[in-house]
């Protein structure tokens, strides 16, 4: 018997049944894949979203926040080192603090110069506890490493252990040891840069007069603040902190390369000061005025000075922001 040709094979094949079940079901099959395909990257991007909004809480979790505020309690490492050595001070002070009890903080709390000049008590892990200034910033410091002077350290602990762990907090109003200083880079009517020494508490606000009206300063990363057109003079600074301490400092002499002594105290107790005006030395016949100032205290705002009765406090008696993460 012969084989079926091509032709008759194809006739004898079964149909397909004509009408809405040939032509409805693969699109009712279609419709079905594209909702689950819906579905699926709804599913998606529901969870995107939720671990992009989790993301920012989870880095200000692991990571600390910018300047450490007085009572909040960090604990971390620290390691020692010698200013002078590793090129001076990253607040662009002269040198370290006479007593040589000096600290410095790595970027993330550095804050661009924020921190410059306020004091912190570091407990080491015997329970000593002592005070020191910041005045650098330590560049291969990670997130809650700290670096102290070697003078500080050995308070602390053998130096020869190289690094300890260390609980640290920022003080409030702590003992400084002289009077308002500015350190003045340049001072032209055009341009004024300077750094506030012997403030004791974080800044929040330098103004300058010159002649101008109150001009609004802004920090530079090295603990400079500058004003453009001030004005050329006679010069009043205003200063307030972060404690609500506003000084106001008049007759100041800023001269490009000098260092005004104000012989005015930022808040009351700060390290023999008192709240009324204290006048300097007298002038010589070409010498500023006497500066004056102006000095508000919040009665909320009391001195934290003195270590907690467990710390045995020895020494002094006294800008890179965290980046957001990437949208995602």
């Amino acid at each position: 018997m012969a084989e079926p040709s091509i032709e008759k094979q194809q006739k004898g094949r079964r149909r397909r049944p004509q009408g809405w079940l040939r032509w409805g079901a693969p699109a009712l099959i279609g419709v079905a894949v594209l909702a689950s395909v819906i579905l699926l990257v709804g599913a998606f991007k529901g969870l995107s979203e939720a671990a992009c909004a989790m993301e920012p809480r989870a880095l200000r979790a692991a990571v600390p926040g910018a300047v450490p505020q007085p009572g909040d309690s960090r604990s971390g490492t620290s390691t020692f080192f010698d200013l002078a050595a590793s090129g001076g001070s990253g607040c662009s002070y002269d040198g370290p603090p006479a007593d040589g009890m000096y600290l410095a903080l790595g970027f993330d709390e550095f804050e661009k110069g924020a921190a410059c000049g306020t004091y912190f008590n570091i407990t080491g892990p015997n329970g000593n506890t002592v005070r020191v200034m910041v005045i650098d910033a330590c560049a291969p410091c990670t997130p809650g490493q700290i670096d102290l002077s070697e003078k500080a350290f050995s308070q602390l602990a053998d130096p020869d252990a190289g690094i300890i762990p260390v609980t640290y907090r920022a003080v409030a109003n702590p003992a400084v040891p002289g009077p308002l200083k500015f350190k003045v880079e340049e001072a032209t009517p055009y341009y004024v840069a300077l750094l506030p020494i012997n403030h004791g508490n974080q800044l929040t606000r330098v103004e300058i007069d010159g002649g101008n009206g109150w001009q609004t300063t802004s920090r530079r990363g090295d603990g400079y603040f500058i004003a453009n057109n001030p004005g050329g003079g006679p010069y009043r600074v205003r200063v307030t902190d972060l404690q609500g301490h506003v000084t106001t400092v008049s007759g100041v002499d800023l001269s490009s390369g000098s260092t005004a002594s104000t012989g005015v105290y930022m808040y009351s107790g700060s390290g023999g000061g008192s709240p009324t005006t204290k006048k300097s030395k007298s002038p010589s016949p070409k010498a500023s005025p006497t500066p004056k100032r102006t000095l508000t205290v919040p009665p909320a705002v009391a001195a934290t000075d003195a270590p907690t009765p467990s710390e045995a406090a020895a020494g002094r008696p006294d800008a890179t922001a965290i980046a957001e993460p990437e949208q995602c």
